[in-house]
């Protein structure tokens, strides 16, 4: 420079004030690289101090005891003397020992994080499923408290903690949803008998919830019966969501509470169905019985309805209706048909006069226009209560029966002991084994049977006899004696029983007499015989 100066010729003064000016700028330009230095180690220990918090933020979240500071490890590794300029671990050095561990450490807790947002994602949706709310109140709800912090603590304890509780929830979620799956099968299978086509509201109250019932569930093994129905069993189908939407119930608390509440009503109405179906069966089976209805016709009435369905309940009115206005028409024959089996119950009942002369006010009704229903109801409940009377009569009338049987079989054999042929000729033994037969049957049934049936009459006018006090239609205390006795043929068995057996003793007494008539005779002929012999 001094040179330069002094070729050009520049002053000592100008050459002094070029060295000033020289100086200062270089005085700046080094102030200026010492500023810069200094930032450069103020944000080396910045992002080291950051780095360490982190660092410990991430060890205390993994629970880290034994984790050492890796600036404090590198300075007591005796190796990390020669990594400086002779005065320790330079920044540089701590900074990438710090990043590097904390770097490996960073991987850990992001697999940790992982883990924990997997089974904290897993627990909202369950607890959102079984509470039928969103995901985001799910997350927000006072029992989801303890699962809404996966940073501070992500140590495997915590990990399988959340993991656990998950596992419950789903577990859950699991039991919840075969729960609803089997309230659906059963509203669904409801819904198909009562033939509703939701939402409805006629019969069974208007529920919004039908549509949903009916689109909530999607087979896994889809069985179809012979109508359409859905059938099986509930872990042959699945929800088709967990959550409510316009086609899926879910499997909220509101949607258990709903589907129980949808399936006593349903089977509240398919009782209701039944019970009227039932009444209306009774009703239409006894006038097709009355009415003498073709087989034809009833088989195709019957082939015509099926289920419980609003369907068959107007068929089942309906053809009430048809078979009332039928029988107005043939009230009159039906009338008379009554008439014809009153007269038979009565003699198959040996009602008396008095007790057939009840009924004249309706039995002798014969002009066409007064042959109304109330007539023919009248008829009918009289027929029945002649059926119910012939019921309670008939055990007594078999042993009745039976015992006539023996009587006649009595009277036969006497009849039979009277021909002194009849064990003559080829079929004396069989004629014989017969008659020992009858004797069997007189002897031992006879007495047995009247027994039985003497008790069993005393018991029928016990419980039919006229209460004490009971005076005849004029008002007179002088009841026929008759009444409440068993009759039989015009007359209480208990006397027909005391007059054959009196008739009977009568009849044994004559046949002795005449016996002994006959000895007699036999002996004076004999001892005419002997003298005229000569014998004495």
């Amino acid at each position: 420079l001094e040179e330069i100066w002094d070729c050009v010729g520049v002053a000592p003064d100008e050459r002094a004030s070029q060295l000033a000016d020289l100086l200062e700028t270089f005085a700046q330009l080094c102030e200026a690289k010492v500023q810069d230095e200094e930032g450069v180690r103020v944000q080396f220990r910045k992002e080291i101090s950051e780095a360490r918090k982190e660092w410990e933020d991430v060890c205390n979240s993994l629970q880290l005891e034994r984790e050492e500071d890796p600036v404090s490890k590198m300075r007591r590794d005796p190796s990390s003397k020669d990594l400086g300029s002779g005065s320790g671990v330079s920044l540089q050095w701590e900074y990438e020992a710090m990043m590097g561990r904390l770097e490996s450490l960073r991987s850990v807790k992001q697999a940790a994080m992982a883990d924990m947002q997997t089974s904290q994602g897993r627990i909202y949706e369950a607890f959102a499923a079984l509470q039928g709310c969103s995901i985001e109140e799910a997350s927000q709800a006072i029992g989801m408290q303890p699962y809404l912090d996966i940073e501070t603590n992500l140590t495997l304890v915590q990990r399988e903690s959340f993991r656990s509780k998950a596992e419950e929830y789903e577990e859950s979620v699991a039991a919840r949803t075969k729960a609803i799956v089997t309230l659906l099968l059963d509203c669904q299978s409801a819904i198909g008998e009562l033939e509703i086509v939701p939402p409805s509201d006629v019969c069974v109250g208007r529920c919004e919830d039908d549509a949903k019932i009916m689109g909530s569930l999607e087979p896994i093994e889809e069985t179809v019966d012979n109508y359409g129905h859905r059938r099986g069993q509930s872990n042959q189908y699945t929800i088709v969501s967990l959550f409510e939407s316009p086609t899926c119930i879910g499997i909220g608390k509101s949607a258990l509470d709903r589907l129980t509440d949808r399936i006593v009503e349903l089977n509240g109405e398919k009782r209701r169905r039944r019970a009227m179906l039932g009444e209306m069966g009774s009703a239409i089976g006894a006038l097709w019985s009355m009415l003498r209805v073709p087989q034809e016709e009833q088989k195709a009435f019957t082939t015509s309805v099926r289920g419980l369905g609003l369907d068959t309940l107007r068929k089942g009115e309906a053809e009430i209706v048809r078979l009332d206005e039928l029988k107005g028409v043939m009230i009159g024959k039906l009338v008379r048909e009554q008439r014809q089996m009153i007269e038979e119950l009565w003699d198959k009942t040996n009602s008396s006069v008095a007790e057939r002369a009840s009924f004249d006010n309706y039995f002798h009704i014969h002009e066409d226009e007064q042959l109304t229903s109330e007539v023919l109801v009248k008829h009918e409940e009289y027929v029945a209560t002649l059926k119910s009377k012939l019921e309670k009569m008939q055990p007594i009338l078999d042993f009745i029966a039976k015992r006539e049987a023996i009587i006649e079989e009595r009277i036969d054999l006497e009849l039979l002991e009277k021909d002194p042929d009849r064990l003559k000729g080829r079929g004396a033994t069989n004629q014989l084994m017969k008659e020992e037969k009858i004797r069997r049957r007189v002897k031992k049934e006879l007495p047995r049977i009247t027994s039985i049936l003497e008790r069993k009459l005393w018991q029928w006018y016990e419980e039919n006899k006229p209460p004490t006090g009971t005076n005849n239609e004029e008002g007179e205390n002088d009841l026929d004696p008759n009444l409440g006795h068993f009759m039989y043929q015009g007359s209480p068995y208990l006397q027909a029983i005391q007059s054959q057996e009196e008739e009977w003793q009568t009849r044994k007494e004559r046949g002795e007499q005449e016996r002994q008539r006959k000895r007699r005779e036999e002996q004076v002929a004999s001892s005419s015989a002997n003298a005229a012999f000569g014998y004495t």
